[in-house]
């Protein structure tokens, strides 16, 4: 009797906790969902800190977006041909996002940070030609197919120590001390995998006399056939000019493929191939009128 009844006991219990489990169930507060879409805010809610992304994406083709890239380019700058390796270190952080009444509506504030530099793979020591360094405050907003980006930037340029003190082709270069804030104001909107943008920035503070004002328009896409469930076909053009170059078009193509997790998280990996024509990108080149073409990859995490 004794066993009987402690059997009586267990099974008992164990429908207790069955017949519980549906009301746990009903007082979860949200279902189980991916890592990544945790990350990702809900629409309405008032404030979600270190929201995932960002609400406007950077242009693909302008070079001195924050990301991590790796690119050998095959540089021509009037004087000499070389080939040269460009590399990128950077990215941006959403610190806190105001979402819309509708999902993927709303405003960002985040924090972006990068250094760009360059070298001649063909110099004794794959010299250091010139570093940039960028740090900025996107404030960020999307309505539907239209979204905006105000950043307020600082950039400074630095010519490499191997530079300096190694002999190099072409006309002497003497170093400025570049570094300016500027205010950049873009604006974009997007259907179908195709977005068109446009805008321009203004110098705030400079160290040396520049033109305060430039400008800038392009296009960006990113798509495909429908069974390309984690490739895109990707191809974008950019184009600036400045007030401090005579108004003169620096234009900056890219086309190739992005490799991406077919759960969609936001980790991507892009196979480009580049092509530019203007005044160099490059801090303290500014000035240098060039031109190249190149090949890379470019990481999105």
């Amino acid at each position: 009797m004794p066993i009987f009844l402690r059997c009586v006991s267990v099974l008992l219990s164990v429908g207790a906790v069955v017949a519980a489990i549906p009301a746990l169930a009903a007082e979860s507060p949200a279902p189980w969902r991916p890592w990544y879409r945790w990350r990702q805010p809900e629409p309405g809610h008032s404030a979600i800190a270190f929201p995932e992304g960002d609400l406007f994406a950077a242009p693909q083709a302008d070079l001195k977006q924050p990301r991590f890239h790796t690119t050998w380019q095959r540089y021509h700058g009037g004087y000499a041909m070389f080939d040269m390796a460009s590399v990128g270190i950077g990215s941006s952080l959403g610190l806190v996002r105001w979402p819309g009444a509708r999902e993927g509506d709303g405003w960002q504030l985040g924090i972006s940070g990068a250094v760009f530099a360059i070298f001649n793979l063909e110099g004794r020591s794959s010299d250091l030609l010139n570093a940039d360094y960028v740090i900025g405050f996107p404030l960020s907003w999307r309505r539907g197919n239209f979204s905006a980006r105000a950043r307020l930037f600082h950039q400074s340029s630095h010519l490499g120590d191997e530079f300096l003190l190694e002999p190099q082709p072409g006309p002497h270069v003497e170093r400025i001390n570049l570094s300016y804030v500027a205010l950049e104001l873009l604006g974009s909107w997007e259907t179908h995998g195709l977005r068109f943008y446009g805008g321009g920035a203004r110098l705030v503070q400079t160290y040396t006399n520049l033109g305060r004002t430039w400008l800038q328009a392009g296009a960006d896409y990113h798509g495909g056939p429908a069974w390309w469930r984690s490739w895109l076909f990707v191809a974008a053009v950019d184009i600036e000019a400045w007030s401090e170059t005579d108004w003169s078009r620096d234009v900056s193509a890219q086309a190739g493929i992005m490799v991406r997790s077919r759960d969609g998280a936001a980790r991507t990996v892009q196979f480009l191939l580049q092509y530019y024509s203007g005044h160099s990108p490059y801090g303290q080149f500014y000035t240098d009128d060039v031109e190249f073409w190149g090949a890379g990859i470019t990481y999105n995490y």
